[in-house]
């Protein structure tokens, strides 16, 4: 019963981790590219309000070059969304 406005949220959410992930996508090397698995822009709490831009990666092992790649694309991503403070790579667990 209480999952229904859980999953509205999600699904509400769902078309702006796809164009995130579709326009970084287009900006990594495909070899890259191929690893991504979502990005997921999440709001942060606190002093530093903002956002933080969750890249998820299908392995460690491309987590690291993500992580190094992404450093380069920082003003990229500003321009995209000024609000993005900061971006995480994580594993993907799916």
């Amino acid at each position: 019963m209480g999952r229904g406005p859980l999953l509205g949220e999600l699904a509400a959410h769902l078309p702006e981790q796809q164009s995130w992930a579709q326009w970084l996508r287009a900006l990594l090397p495909a070899e890259l590219a191929a690893h991504v698995v979502n990005v997921v822009p999440k709001v942060l709490a606190g002093a530093n309000e903002g956002t933080e831009l969750v890249v998820f990666a299908d392995s460690a092992a491309w987590c690291t070059r993500l992580r190094y790649t992404l450093s380069g694309l920082e003003a990229q991503i500003a321009n995209r969304d000024a609000a993005v403070q900061r971006t995480r790579v994580r594993v993907s667990m799916l």
